[in-house]
Order: C-alpha cells, then structure tokens, then sequence
C-alpha cells in the first residue's frame, strides 16, 4: 500500500513540473531554439549591389542566412566573422551563421572574375571596398 502514495506523488510532481515548468523558464532544448531565421537575399551586377539598401541590420543572437547571387565568378568575405564564399556566376551561394558579435562588420569582394594561378599564388586581393555592410545590434 504505501507504494501507490509515493507514485502518485511522483506522477504528481511530473505533471506539476510539465504543466508549469515553462513559467520557470525551464525548457527542453527543442523547445529553447525557437528562433527564427533571418533571410536576406542579395544580387551583385556588374561588381555593385543591385539593390539601394547596403547594410543589413540583425540583432546580436539571431541566425542570419545571407544569399548572394553575382553574374560573374567571385570570392567574398565577411570581416569579424571571417567567413567566406566562393560564388560562381548566376548561381546563388549562402552565408549561414548566428550573429554573436555585436558591430559593424564589411561584406567584401576579395576578387571578381575567374581565380588564376598568379592570384592564388600571390595571395592578392581585388578588393573594390565593401559592398555592404552587416550591422548586429547589441541586445
């Protein structure tokens, strides 16, 4: 007999836990990344942005998703995070990554057009200044 008081405080204390636990801020993993994903699609023509807009503005913890498209062959990098991409024309290439450094950070193309031996090599950058800049807002 005294088993039954035991598991019935003990499926008490579950459902107690499951009914208001999120109140406490206690939550499962899956629960906890509920974030969203911020998407921003860019197009690069003639070595310029095609659009006005070139600073994209995030919040410090989101998961940005950047998707370039360029009508020529390039390599880019993103500063302060030190990512890069290699695109090829008229194919779209994404950045994917959680903006935890807060500041202002350049989206540069290092080079245009196809790579050539001497490039790789000489280790050079064609950069023409940043074609846009990423901004992650404190939170």
């Amino acid at each position: 007999m005294p088993k039954l008081p035991i598991a019935a405080t003990i499926v008490g204390g579950v459902l107690t836990f499951a009914l208001f636990g999120v109140n406490l801020g206690v939550l499962s993993p899956g629960v906890a990344q509920g974030a969203t994903l911020r998407q921003f699609a860019v197009t690069i023509k003639e070595r310029k942005l095609d659009a006005a807009e070139n600073v994209i503005r995030v919040s410090q913890g989101e998961d940005v998703e950047i998707v370039l498209t360029c009508d020529e062959a390039a390599e880019l990098h993103l500063h302060g995070y030190d990512l890069l991409l290699s695109l090829t024309p008229n194919v779209p290439g994404k950045l994917q990554f959680t903006a935890k450094i807060a500041g202002r950070f350049p989206l540069e193309a290092h080079r245009f057009g196809p790579e050539t031996n001497t490039d790789a090599s000489a280790g050079r950058h064609h950069s023409t200044g940043p074609l846009l800049y990423l901004e992650v807002l404190p939170r």
